[in-house]
């Protein structure tokens, strides 16, 4: 088993998705892959590799062991589902979270209020905005 590397943008990818055990999934050229099709934002990279593994998930459910022992079940793809459920659509638990679309001339009360937030109550996160 390949050694996991938390601090590089694959290794991240790989413990947001679960998909850093024995046998992976996803290679790190199609993980990388999604890397650049996503701008090097890993959160967005993460979700879409998700989807790639649920995607996956999805042909392996008919196992058959000899002539007698034969299986049909989709626990792995329904406890993947909860997985994405609780991780990637949960806003509190990923990077991106979705602030809806207002056509005005003003910024946008949302961006406004974090940008505030920050200023008063989290000094060294300004500089990040």
């Amino acid at each position: 088993m390949p050694v996991l590397d938390p601090s590089t943008p694959i290794g991240k990818i790989r413990l947001r998705t679960g998909d850093w055990w024995e046998i992976q999934t996803l290679p790190d050229s199609v993980i990388q892959s999604a890397l650049e099709d996503c701008n090097n934002n890993v959160p967005r990279a993460a979700a879409l590799c998700a989807q790639y593994i649920l995607a996956t998930l999805t042909r392996k459910t008919h196992k058959r062991l000899g002539a007698q022992i034969e299986t049909w079940g989709s626990e792995h793809f329904d406890n993947y589902v909860k997985f994405l459920k609780t991780t990637i659509l949960n806003p509190h638990l990923m990077d991106v979270s979705p602030i809806p679309y207002v056509n005005t001339l003003t910024e946008h009360p949302l961006i406004t209020f974090v940008e505030e937030w920050n200023e008063s109550y989290c000094p060294e996160t300004t500089a990040a905005y």
